[in-house]
């Protein structure tokens, strides 16, 4: 159950920022000080910020329909999560002086990370739902 859980909000949530980064662009880009002076780095963004994160949000989706796939799903939002994390770790160590919202990305980047990576480890023996034989 725990994996499942874990694995449905991951879904939920970058699937969810995926749609506010492309509903939402101008206001969403200004969180973080990223500036959209035309409408090409406007629509990049969608596509980057918006449009990546809605399709690994439906390929999680994927994922939790399937129980032999729960874990798949697991480790790729763990991975995707951690990758975040790491470079932006690495950007605040070498550049510094970054907004305290980075500071707060990174604290849960970390927090999500592990929680992803536990519950595939939960979920690397037999598929969720499936009896031994």
């Amino acid at each position: 159950m725990f994996p499942r859980f874990v694995l449905g909000t991951a879904a939920v949530l970058f699937a969810g920022l995926g749609v506010l980064f492309a509903v939402a662009p101008h206001w969403t880009a200004a969180w973080v000080d990223i500036a959209l002076p035309t409408n090409t780095a406007t629509i990049d963004f969608i596509a980057t910020y918006g449009g990546f994160q809605l399709g690994f949000g439906l390929f999680l989706f994927t994922c939790l329909a399937r129980p032999e796939r729960v874990r798949l799903g697991l480790l790729a939002s763990g991975y995707a999560v951690a990758g975040f994390g790491v470079t932006r770790a690495l950007g605040l160590l070498v550049l510094g002086g970054a907004k305290p919202v980075l500071y707060g990305a990174l604290a849960f980047e970390a927090v999500c990370s592990t929680i992803a990576f536990v519950a595939a480890s939960r979920a690397a023996g037999r598929p969720e739902g499936l009896q031994p034989r």
